[in-house]
């Protein structure tokens, strides 16, 4: 029980090392998070700013993924956000992999290096978001509110 109050928080503020307080969002809240990166992606005209965006979802996702195993642990592992969720979902490792290369590539969007950037990246990294942040639902156990 106390591992499910944990993990319903939304937001808490905990005092890390040399007193920096360090905010922890909940999952439910890095997949809304999620969602509006999502939607922020398809508005987008720009294809740099697209993608950034996209890969931002992807990100969340992993975030979601992250703060739900952590519920459950006392150390965080260190790294990227994609070497953390390899260590605490090893059976995710294959998105950890896709997400690293988008990673290199949402970098030079975002720095307007668009030479290079292939054709379809948009459209790739944005169905590879969409299908991490399914799996981020369904791992924690949050579908989205449908009227």
């Amino acid at each position: 029980m106390q591992v499910d109050q944990a993990r319903q928080v939304d937001q808490t503020r905990q005092v890390g090392r040399m007193g920096r307080v360090r905010r922890t969002v909940s999952p439910r809240g890095f997949l809304d998070d999620a969602e509006r990166q999502l939607e922020l992606s398809r508005a987008e005209l720009r294809e740099s700013e697209a993608i950034v965006y996209a890969y931002r979802a992807g990100l969340r996702a992993a975030g979601a993924l992250i703060e739900w195993e952590m519920a459950s642990r006392k150390r965080r592992p260190s790294g990227s956000a994609w070497a953390k969720l390899r260590v605490l979902r090893p059976d995710l490792d294959e998105w950890s992999e896709v997400f690293e290369k988008h990673a290199r590539v949402a970098s030079r969007a975002g720095l307007g290096l668009s030479q290079g950037i292939a054709p379809d990246s948009r459209g790739t990294i944005y169905r590879d978001a969409c299908e991490l942040v399914d799996v981020a639902r369904s791992a924690v156990d949050y579908l989205p509110k449908v009227a």
